[in-house]
């Protein structure tokens, strides 16, 4: 693990191949896990020590369209630890949703305690995960609430070709992204340093026909 002990920005860990939907049963069979891929954006968000926040996209630029909102911030600034840098992986589900609004999905972390957890697995991130944003008990297919506008990315670790077939709207769902629980995260200074432990699955579509 290395320190992180002031803003720097790191490129979220995101797939670069795509797979077609007939290859879920083999990946599934050696191990690998599936997150739904939710039809938003791209986001690293970075709480300070102080508990400020810096939202910015898989292209290193600040969010502009979109803020937190001061329900959300006070929720995170509740849930995060305080006086260290922690910082998250998600997607804003606003501009791209129609129905959905001012609302994040998480589904990894890449610092915690001001330290880039470079070299823990992907499996492991995900059990810090849970601790650090614990669901409030309610739950839909693809995440659990952790409040109503704070959502944490389910594993789906059975019948994951089932999940997939079974979406309803891609405009919300847009597919799957298989993940290697043992994947270790790499230093996330450049963009494609951790593509080799996931694989991109996009719900078959007018222009995605898989």
């Amino acid at each position: 693990m290395w320190e992180y002990n002031q803003f720097k920005y790191l490129y979220p860990p995101r797939p670069e191949f795509v797979l077609t939907s007939d290859r879920i049963p083999f990946y599934e069979k050696d191990g690998w896990v599936g997150q739904y891929k939710m039809n938003g954006t791209n986001t690293i968000l970075a709480m300070s020590p102080e508990g400020s926040f810096t939202a910015m996209n898989r292209h290193n630029e600040e969010h502009r369209a979109w803020q937190l909102t001061e329900e959300i911030k006070t929720s995170l600034r509740q849930l995060l630890p305080k006086g260290s840098w922690t910082v998250l992986v998600g997607e804003i589900m606003h501009s791209k949703t129609p129905t959905i609004k001012n609302t994040i999905y998480f589904h990894d972390v890449l610092v915690h305690q001001s330290k880039h957890l470079v070299g823990m697995t992907f499996k492991d991130r995900q059990i810090l995960l849970e601790k650090l944003l614990p669901s409030n008990g309610k739950e839909d297919k693809s995440h659990y609430f952790v409040t109503d506008r704070i959502w944490r990315a389910k594993l789906i670790t059975k019948n994951i070709h089932k999940h997939f077939v079974e979406i309803e709207d891609p405009k919300i769902l847009e597919g799957f992204v298989l993940k290697l629980p043992t994947g270790k995260l790499k230093p996330c200074y450049t963009e494609n340093n951790n593509t080799s432990w996931q694989y991109k699955i996009r719900y078959p579509t007018k222009n995605y026909q898989f």
